[in-house]
C-alpha cells in the first residue's frame, strides 16, 4: 500500500511567500536545496505535490522553523501498519483482527486530519485506502466479515462526505449507497440511517426540500442512536424550513435537542462532529430559512463560539456565510464583513471551492 500524504492547499502559496520574502528566485533556491528549478516551480504552480521528504528539504533552506513542513501530513498509517495493509493487499484472503484494528485506527485519523486540513488534501489518500478495503470485503468470509463490512460502510460514508464537501454530489451519492448496502448486509441499523440522512444533505446542497424531509424522515425511524436521530430531525426540520413550512421547524428542533441530551451508550464513532453546540447552528440556519434573522444570529453565533486555535474545520464555512448573510439582514454590516472575511480565510485553508464559491455569492450581493 502506498504511502500517501496530505498536502494542506496553502503550501504552494506558502513555499512562494517564504521564498520572495528572503528575496530567492526559484534558480537562488534550487542552488541552496537540493530540489531541482523545475521542480520548485511545480510546486509553487501546483503541478506536483510534494513529499515530506522535499518539504522538510525546503523548509530547511528557508529557515521556516518547521512551518513548511508541517503542511505537508501522513495521511496514511503508521509503519507496523502499513506492512499489515500492504501485505493483506497481496493476500486479502488473510484478513485478521489486528488488520481490522489498522483499518479503524486509520480511519479515525483521517477523520481527524479532514478537520484540520480539509476535504480536498485527504480525498486521494482516502479513495485509495476505500478501494483496499472493498477489495478486502469482496474475498472476506467467515468470522471476520460482519466486522469487516461494517467499517467498509464507515469508509464508504466518510469517502462521500469528501467526495460532497469538494463538490462532487454524483460521486458522494454513489458512495452512499456502497454505504447503505453494507450496512445493510450486517444490519448497521444507524449506518443506514446515517446513509440516508447524507443523501438527504445531498438533496439540501441541492435545495430540494421534499427529498431532504423524506430522507431525514426515513433516517430517523431507521435509527437506533438518540444521536443518529437527533442529526436526521434536525435536518428534516431544515427541509421544512427550505420549503417554508414554517409550522414544522420548531418542533423537529425541539426534538432534535431532547434527543440530543438522551443518554447514547452506543454512540456511532462517525458522531465525532456532533454535539450542542452543531445543534444549536442547525437551529440558526433554519431560522435563517424563514426570515427570522435576529434569532438566527443569535443562534450562529451560539453555535459558533469564538474562532478555535488553529483555525475553523472546513465544515463551519457554510455557517460563517449563513451568519455574515443574517447580520446583513439585521443591518450589522461591519461585523458581517468580519464574519465573512473569517470565511474566505477558512476557504483559503482548507481548499474549499464551495465555500469560496459561498463568500464570493454573498460578496457580489452587496
Amino acid at each position: 500500500m502506498p504511502r500517501p500524504v496530505a498536502v494542506d492547499p496553502h503550501f504552494r502559496a506558502e513555499l512562494r511567500r517564504l521564498r520572495e520574502q528572503q528575496g530567492l528566485s526559484v534558480r537562488d533556491l534550487a542552488r541552496i536545496a537540493p530540489v531541482s528549478k523545475s521542480q520548485i516551480h511545480d510546486l509553487e504552480t501546483g503541478r506536483r505535490q510534494p513529499t515530506e521528504e522535499t518539504a522538510s528539504v525546503l523548509d530547511h533552506a528557508l529557515g521556516a522553523g518547521g512551518r513548511l513542513a508541517a503542511m505537508v501530513r501522513p495521511a496514511g498509517p503508521p509503519p507496523e501498519a502499513a506492512e499489515r495493509l500492504d501485505y493483506v493487499a497481496v493476500h486479502p484472503r488473510r484478513v485478521d483482527p489486528a488488520t481490522l484494528d489498522a483499518l479503524t485506527d486509520l480511519l479515525a485519523a483521517q477523520r481527524r486530519l479532514e478537520d484540520s486540513i480539509g476535504s480536498a488534501a485527504i480525498l486521494g489518500p482516502v479513495h485509495a485506502q476505500l478501494g483496499l478495503v472493498a477489495s478486502l470485503v469482496a474475498e472476506a468470509g467467515g468470522d471476520l466479515r460482519p466486522r469487516l463490512v461494517d467499517l467498509a460502510s464507515q469508509w464508504a460514508q466518510f469517502a462521500g462526505w469528501l467526495l460532497a464537501a469538494s463538490g462532487r454530489p454524483a460521486d458522494a451519492s454513489r458512495q452512499y449507497v456502497q454505504a447503505l448496502e453494507w450496512a445493510t448486509e450486517v444490519g448497521r441499523r444507524d449506518m443506514v440511517a446515517t446513509a440516508l440522512s447524507m443523501r438527504g444533505h445531498l438533496a439540501w446542497m441541492a435545495r430540494r426540500p421534499g427529498p431532504v424531509v423524506g430522507l431525514s424522515s426515513a433516517a430517523r425511524r431507521e435509527a437506533t442512536s438518540p444521536g443518529v436521530r437527533a442529526l436526521a430531525a434536525q435536518q428534516e426540520a431544515r427541509g421544512h424550513a427550505l420549503a417554508g413550512d414554517v409550522s414544522s421547524v420548531d418542533p423537529l428542533l425541539d426534538f432534535a435537542e431532547e434527543l440530543a441530551a438522551a443518554d447514547d451508550p452506543c454512540r456511532p464513532e462517525w458522531l465525532y462532529f456532533y454535539g450542542g453546540r452543531y445543534l444549536t447552528m442547525q437551529r440558526g440556519l433554519a431560522y435563517r430559512l424563514v426570515g427570522r434573522h435576529a434569532a438566527a444570529v443569535e443562534q450562529l453565533a451560539a453555535g459558533l463560539g469564538d474562532r478555535p486555535y488553529g483555525g475553523w474545520p472546513e465544515w463551519v464555512g457554510p455557517y460563517l456565510v449563513h451568519l455574515a448573510a443574517s447580520l446583513r439582514e439585521v443591518g450589522e454590516r461591519g461585523r458581517a464583513d468580519w464574519v465573512l472575511h473569517e470565511a474566505e480565510e477558512l476557504a483559503a485553508a482548507t481548499g474549499s471551492a464551495r465555500v469560496r464559491a459561498a463568500v464570493r455569492s454573498l460578496s457580489a450581493r452587496r
